[in-house]
């Protein structure tokens, strides 16, 4: 087991591994109130102290950006985890959410969920339909090139990787997904964004048209296609490695899951 200061040890990870930089910069923000400390001696005692001195009204920040915050810094155990900094594959902060006793916004009001027909306005949207059929994020399709749309393939997909100029959100985000027939029409419309945030300004649209609340953008869709799944019957892990969410055994790699099954999944789409 490393020994070894938590800037460091961020500082360490971003230099091993490519590294988001909107993640690092998270990492330190989350890292503040913690900097003197080892790494390896962070407890479940300390996930309780850090809600507590950090959330207010004794702390400086709401229940939204606590959240946040722990939720860097289990990404940053799950590296660490990764990377053998841990004897044990422990994560402190797995379940600071509900140790903190806060509910992410579609928890609050169960993202609710919406038929095809909801939508009506965005049926012929390139960005709105790829998402409908793949779960993709929107700042993924937004960011999408050319050559990363694959048609010449047995089964066409997006391969979902990092660019030269812009980081997937995690290592699981990396992933290749089938492209569903209902996309083909749509896929040549696509166009890559430079802005910092791709997706943004769609987003505002989409949720000022169709009046969702707020937290309910295009995360919704993502959420909708995980119900749409489920009515399916399709696999968890089927959908994990389609979504790239992590896998509940996190030795589960996403190789296991063949192009075909995928595919099978995604045409159980309506």
């Amino acid at each position: 087991m490393k020994q070894m200061k938590l800037l460091q040890l961020a500082e360490e990870i971003r230099d091993m591994k490519r590294i988001r930089p909107t993640t690092y910069e998270n990492w330190l923000k989350a890292l503040k109130p913690l900097a003197d400390k080892e790494f390896a001696d962070i407890t479940k005692v300390d996930v309780r102290k850090y809600i507590q001195h950090n959330r207010k009204p004794l702390g400086p920040w709401s229940d939204s950006t606590l959240l946040t915050r722990m939720n860097s810094l289990k990404g940053l155990w799950n590296f660490a985890i990764d990377w053998d900094y841990v004897e044990f594959q422990s994560n402190p902060w797995k379940n600071a959410r509900k140790l903190a006793n806060i509910s992410t916004k579609c928890q609050k009001r169960k993202c609710e969920f919406h038929p095809w027909e909801f939508y009506a306005d965005f049926h012929q949207d390139p960005y709105f339909v790829c998402m409908w059929y793949s779960g993709a994020r929107i700042g993924e399709i937004a960011a999408i090139y050319k050559s990363n749309i694959v048609l010449d393939a047995p089964i066409p997909y997006f391969n979902f990787e990092h660019q030269e100029n812009r980081l997937m959100k995690n290592d699981e985000s990396i992933r290749q997904v089938p492209i569903h027939p209902a996309c083909m029409p749509f896929v040549e419309q696509l166009f890559f964004s430079k802005a910092k945030t791709p997706g943004r300004a769609w987003s505002e649209r989409f949720k000022t048209q169709l009046q969702l609340p707020e937290g309910e953008a295009a995360h919704s869709i993502r959420h909708n296609i995980t119900t749409r799944f489920n009515r399916a019957g399709v696999l968890e892990r089927v959908q994990d490695a389609i979504l790239g969410h992590a896998s509940p055994g996190h030795g589960a790699g996403y190789g296991e899951i063949e192009m075909e099954t995928k595919l099978e999944a995604i045409q159980k789409l309506r």
